[in-house]
């Protein structure tokens, strides 16, 4: 990887060009930076699928240039030039203005992992009274979800972590407070599971994978519905077949780059609502400059840090 100076891209109908004050960094990053994009040709690559700045230009004029706001860049970062940039064009559907009490660094740790926590809670047909779980509570996604589901009424909600050390400092967070946490290393689903869950786990968001999954399943209530997000701990799992069948246990998967205009639009609105009522909190582990984005990815990666990493300082680059 290296800093290169590019032109400034110009947005086209349907694109808005940000000057970008932070990005976040997400293991998908970390991915690309060290398999290369899976289509032949797009390198050189910037990468940043997620970001916060300022609006510069919107050939809809739709957005008031000058205004606040943080973004899922789409393709940005995996098949397009992303967010790891002093500039660049987001989907005009992906952008949201950033509340006033929330800051450019913490707007970055927000676009991916809480809306898709948020959407794929809708997919599973979340509502108040409903028991959530999500593992992988540590990184961004199952943090936002857990965060998510306990906002928005759930009945119980935990989340899970791979390390015994992990889940007592995140017991001792105030974040985590009202979040039964179940630690993998040392215990089992559905043993692991507290009072709350009595008839087991209503709806589960799994970005985690791997033999995750299965255990998962096996803690699932009757009906219950296991949405998948992602697979970091593996790509294949073997399901207790038998537990899916008599649980009649709905299983989904999902991505963000499916999801509407409308489902986006309303998944925002709703985010940055809990986000001015101080109701969820991007939990930010640590801060590097661009310079540094290789130690942040490999921090990410390898050290498995609680919280996100974020990029900042990229608009006084040159």
């Amino acid at each position: 990887m290296r800093i290169e100076q590019v032109e400034v891209p110009v947005p086209v109908p349907g694109e808005v060009l940000v000057q970008i004050t932070a990005a976040g960094v997400t293991p998908l990053d970390h991915s690309l930076a060290t398999s290369g994009p899976s289509r032949v040709g797009l390198l050189p690559l910037t990468l940043g699928g997620e970001g916060a700045g300022v609006v510069v230009a919107d050939p809809a004029a739709h957005w008031r240039v000058g205004t606040r706001v943080m973004f899922f860049a789409g393709p940005g970062g995996v098949t397009a030039d992303g967010a790891m940039a002093e500039f660049a064009v987001v989907p005009a559907r992906n952008l949201a203005e950033i509340p006033v009490s929330v800051s450019d660094e913490v707007a970055a740790a927000v676009p991916i992992a809480y809306l898709t926590g948020l959407l794929a809670l809708r997919m599973g047909a979340f509502r108040p009274g409903r028991c959530v779980f999500a593992p992988g509570i540590g990184g961004s996604v199952g943090n936002a979800t857990v965060q998510l589901a306990r906002a928005l009424g759930a009945a119980a909600v935990a989340g899970g972590v791979g390390t015994t050390a992990k889940a007592e400092a995140i017991r001792a967070a105030p974040w985590a407070r009202g979040i039964e946490v179940v630690d993998f290393e040392r215990d089992r689903l559905p043993d692991a599971l507290g009072d709350g869950f009595p008839a087991g786990i209503d709806l589960a968001v799994d970005g985690v994978g791997g033999p995750v999954t299965a255990q998962i399943v096996a803690a699932m209530a009757v009906a219950g519905r296991l949405v998948l997000v992602g697979c970091s701990a593996g790509h294949s799992t073997r399901l207790p077949l038998h537990e899916v069948i008599e649980r009649r246990t709905t299983l989904h998967g999902f991505s963000l780059h499916a999801a509407s205009t409308a489902e986006s639009t309303a998944a925002w609105a709703q985010i940055t609502g809990l986000l001015t009522a101080g109701r969820i909190s991007p939990v930010i582990d640590s801060i590097y400059p661009l310079e540094a984005v290789g130690e942040a990815l490999r921090h990410l990666v390898e050290d498995r840090p609680i919280g996100k990493v974020v990029i900042t300082g990229l608009s006084s680059t040159r």
